[in-house]
């Protein structure tokens, strides 16, 4: 071992040199009751002795002249860089071997702004937090003009849509302090709608979740550990809007000014809205139900989720319509409230803070998110109420062909928004067996293909639909494919772009449902072979009428 150091060194050794039977212990200099296993030690210890020592001997170098760190000079290759790009032509690249389109993309990430938490997003030294803002008087929780109070509601909005078209809650909705703490608000209006968004946000998350159409580019579920008001239900929210409705009218009778008056009035409108789309989304979440006990027996139906029938559809649109007709006066009453600052992200002059959950992203996380303006949000709104009213069309669907061309309809018409999509999406199978939470799948299957192609086995006059193996062959057929035609559902759901890539997989489904198809033809044909009578009559029938030329006697006799 110390030879092979040793070697290592270019210089010459003097007359110490060691040699290396001296390295060594003699077998008679041990100890007889000296352990075999520490007989190594001793020599270990001499051995990093004499290494030392050499070390010190004159002209031997040490470990940092034998190995020196790499030395890198960089060049700044800027100017030569642009030289080169005039010399090409318009359209004209260049590839090397050592910078891919990997590399490509990865540089162009790192010189986005919006990758670099510090680029445009670092303006306030400390972000802003809720007790900071209310001991610092930059937040009031009472006594909020008309105006504070509209427009904050409408910065809220315009986060909640930036939030649906695939933004971080934590960037756009909960960058808003008075959803923080809702409980800590003192203004009735004020902690009415915080407590009615924090429930609204909660459903669109479930809908959106239960409908599982999403990819990572179209929404983002995470809550980042904030309590979305779990103690507080969904009428209870309802009812704090409806008595803030009742105080605001009230007031508004007692307002004499006319300015005062419009501004109440826009206020009371945006409280009004919120409950009606909240009360519409209610209405629309599929109900758990179980049927009534049976008498001979102590089980009951297990529970089961039903969506909404005709009747209660129709009040729905009625809600709807008149939310519909609130987006309007919303529209017009935009600059009753407090405007964002000039050349500033902040959506709102109060109750907003942009950097707030920075800590709470990931490192890779785009930090920079533009909020989408207040004239767009309610136009984006009013659209979302005539495509929700669309989606209540379909309870008409009665069959599969008619449910398949509503939702491959929709899909190209409202493919952007991805909240009617789910909504649509979990009405119609609430479950993914259950056709409106009532009627299994299978059964509608069977329906369509009756109306569709009327095959015998479904015909009740027929013999087949009596025949025990031929039901069972039938049976075990739709049940096998039924995932096949819920999955077809799902993919009108997603985004046009990913339905292109899902709908290849299917292919090759439905390619082994046909397989599958023609087998149980084959099989029911063979027991409808089994149960009939032979049917030479029929080719009687055409002798009798002298329906036959003299050569064609011979193909009837020999078949």
């Amino acid at each position: 071992m110390l030879q092979a150091l040793c070697s290592n060194f270019p210089c010459k050794m003097d007359q110490t040199q060691l040699e290396p039977e001296d390295l060594s212990l003699k077998p008679s200099t041990l100890p007889d009751d000296l352990d075999p296993s520490l007989a190594a030690v001793p020599a270990i210890e001499e051995v990093a002795t004499r290494y030392a020592d050499l070390e010190n001997l004159q002209g031997v170098p040490s470990w940092s002249d034998v190995r020196p760190s790499p030395v890198r000079e960089w060049r700044d290759v800027t100017g030569e860089f642009f030289d080169c790009v005039k010399e090409l032509q318009l359209g004209e690249l260049i590839h090397d071997n050592m910078f891919g389109l990997f590399d490509a993309m990865s540089a162009i990430e790192m010189m986005d702004p919006k990758m670099d938490a510090g680029m445009c997003c670092n303006k306030e030294a400390t972000p802003l937090t809720f007790q900071t803002a209310v001991e610092t008087s930059k937040m009031k929780l009472a006594n909020l003009e008309c105006r504070e109070t509209i427009g904050i509601i409408d910065a809220v909005y315009s986060c909640t849509v930036s939030w649906l078209e695939g933004h971080s809650m934590a960037q756009t909705v909960l960058t808003c302090l008075y959803l923080h703490h809702p409980n800590q608000i003192e203004d009735k209006p004020m902690r009415a709608f915080a407590c009615a968004i924090h429930k609204l946000v909660n459903l669109i998350r479930n809908f959106i979740l239960r409908a599982r159409v999403y990819e990572e580019e179209d929404f983002q579920p995470s809550t980042y550990g904030y309590d979305l008001c779990c103690d507080l239900t969904e009428t209870k929210a309802c009812n704090m809007l409806k008595s803030a409705e009742e105080d605001l009218v009230r007031k508004l009778k007692d307002t004499e000014g006319e300015r005062e008056k419009e501004e109440v009035g826009a206020l009371l409108s945006r409280l009004k809205f919120t409950r009606l789309l909240l009360q519409c989304l209610v209405s629309l979440y599929p109900t758990k139900q179980s049927s009534s006990w049976n008498s001979t027996t102590v089980t009951a139906n297990p529970v089961t989720n039903v969506s909404p029938n005709k009747t209660e559809m129709i009040d729905i649109v009625k809600t709807l319509n008149g939310a519909h007709e609130l987006t309007q006066v919303m529209e017009k009453t935009i600059e009753y409230g407090t405007q964002p600052e000039p050349d500033s992200d902040t959506p709102n002059p109060m109750g907003f803070s942009m950097m707030v959950n920075q800590r709470l992203l990931p490192p890779t996380f785009p930090r920079y998110t533009k909020i989408k303006e207040r004239a767009t949000c309610i136009q984006y709104l009013a659209e979302l109420i005539q495509r929700l009213k669309h989606v209540c069309k379909i309870v008409h669907c009665t069959n599969y062909h008619s449910a398949l061309n509503f939702f491959m309809d929709f899909s190209k018409k409202f493919s952007p928004c991805l909240l009617s999509r789910s909504i649509l999406q979990t009405l119609y199978l609430p479950t993914h067996d259950m056709v409106f939470g009532t009627k299994k799948l299978t059964e509608v299957l069977k329906e369509s293909a009756k109306s569709f192609i009327a095959p015998p086995v479904l015909l009740a006059e027929n013999p087949l639909s009596s025949n025990p193996a031929a039901c069972n062959c039938v049976d075990s057929f739709f049940a096998y494919n039924e995932h096949t035609f819920s999955v077809l559902f799902e993919i009108c759901g997603y985004n046009r772009a990913r339905q292109r890539d899902k709908l290849g997989i299917m292919l090759s489904n439905f390619a082994n449902l046909q397989d599958e198809a023609e087998r149980v033809d084959a099989y029911l044909h063979q027991l409808s072979m089994k149960n009939e009578n032979p049917r030479q009559h029929l080719a009687c029938f055409g002798l009798e009428l002298e329906l036959y030329s003299v050569h064609e006697y011979l193909y009837i006799f020999w078949y």
